[in-house]
């Protein structure tokens, strides 16, 4: 009994579908598999389905180094947070970080809906007293 194994004609159907269905995502697209402004209707994606977006909300950490370029790196801690009316942070950065300062620690501070409402920095800095990091993040309104 030599019976050689065929797949029934459910399965033959199955593949042929599932193989249509991956391709055709990628067929409706032209490019290469990148939206580009062709891709959407004029006017079908705006402001009002983005959200409002509040740039550069920021705050100073100011540096606890005495002395600067002495070897002795100190930490400065600080924090930033969204407004209520535009609670979700987003792209979360640190300025005047110059070659003797790093960035140790960012830490999320959630909002109230258990997104990142904030963000907590600490910086090591080797910099002098007259020196202050500027922190900034970008907020999205609720929709």
């Amino acid at each position: 009994m030599n019976r050689k194994l065929r797949p029934s004609p459910a399965m033959v159907v199955a593949v042929i579908s599932l193989i249509v269905a991956i391709g055709g995502t990628a067929f409706a697209l032209p490019g290469r598999g990148s939206i580009d402004s062709n891709d959407l209707r004029k006017d079908s994606v705006g402001a009002r389905s983005l959200g409002k977006v509040l740039f550069g909300i920021g705050s100073l950490i100011s540096s606890t180094d005495a002395v600067a370029d002495d070897g002795i790196f100190t930490e400065a801690e600080g924090s930033v947070r969204c407004p209520a009316r535009a609670p979700f942070a987003f792209d979360p950065s640190i300025g005047n970080m110059g070659p003797l300062a790093y960035e140790v620690r960012r830490r999320v501070l959630l909002n109230r809906f258990g997104g990142p409402g904030g963000y907590e920095f600490r910086v090591l800095s080797d910099l002098g007293p007259d020196l202050s990091f500027t922190m900034q993040v970008n907020c999205l309104a609720r929709r």
